[in-house]
């Protein structure tokens, strides 16, 4: 009869921390996904000619947007920089997720 297999050590790590110089670069590059993001947007904007500008700023929606773009990449820079811990930067997230999915359900059931 065999005995138990020994137990396997467990190995855990500190988590990592960036350098203040990968943070930068990191925010940089999240900085220029929004700048093409937004590029890109306001292009369709100027080929459609659906709405004026003044139109689009006009609107709640627009705004929204771009809180919640805001706050997905702040969390995103801070999370990846080990300076957020994962559970807050997920609490945050599924709140703002939960808020654009709720609005958007309160919407449908209103225009039903």
């Amino acid at each position: 009869m065999q005995g138990s297999p020994p137990p396997i050590p467990s190995v855990t790590t500190a988590p990592t921390i960036m350098t203040s110089d990968q943070i930068v670069t990191l925010s940089l590059l999240a900085t220029v996904g929004i700048v093409v993001m937004w590029l890109a947007f306001w292009t369709i904007v100027w080929v459609q000619k659906k709405e004026t500008v003044a139109e689009i700023l006009g609107k709640a929606a627009f705004f929204r947007a771009l809180a919640v773009i805001g706050v997905v990449a702040a969390v995103t820079v801070l999370s990846l920089a080990g300076r957020m811990e994962s559970n807050i930067a997920g609490a945050i997230l599924s709140g703002t997720v939960g808020f654009v999915l709720g609005h958007l359900s309160s919407r449908e059931s209103g225009a039903a």
